[in-house]
């Protein structure tokens, strides 16, 4: 049987496909930190764009876009962790740069964890500064320009 094509979208905040997101976030990004996104922390998404993707009707990465300015933030960035190495990442972070340069933002960036570098890089993202503490991991500032 053929694999399933990915599908990339915006989605609302609040939304059943958001709620489905949320909860790909806490499984790869805070259960494992031994906690959960507050009700505070979601309800300040309902200001940021909410960018999915899906395969067989079932959300299997996501992002959330922060405008700042001239720069867009890309946070809270997950993919399932049965989907990994299979460029669904990569693919993903194409579609929100996207989003961003069709806004006319001049830069994109996000806080990468020290253990998500590596993928950054390769997706042509470079540090800035130096390394700090969040969520008690070390994350640093990668960016990228896209003009």
């Amino acid at each position: 049987m053929a694999k399933a094509s990915l599908i990339f979208k915006q989605i609302n905040h609040g939304s059943k496909a958001w709620q489905e997101a949320v909860s790909l976030r806490e499984k790869v990004l805070r259960i494992p930190l031994g906690s959960r996104f507050s009700t505070k922390e979601l309800a300040e998404e309902s200001e940021h764009l909410q960018i999915v993707a899906e395969q067989n009707s079932t959300i299997c990465a996501c992002a959330v876009l922060v405008p700042e300015g001239s720069q867009m933030k890309m946070q809270r960035v997950a993919v399932d962790e049965n989907l990994r190495n299979k460029n669904i990442g990569s693919q993903l972070m194409q579609f929100c740069e996207g989003i961003a340069r069709d806004k006319a933002y001049e830069m994109i960036y996000c806080h990468a964890r020290d253990s998500a570098v590596r993928f950054y890089r390769k997706n042509n993202y470079r540090e800035e500064g130096d390394y700090f503490d969040e969520d008690g991991i070390p994350h640093v500032k990668m960016i990228k320009s896209l003009n």
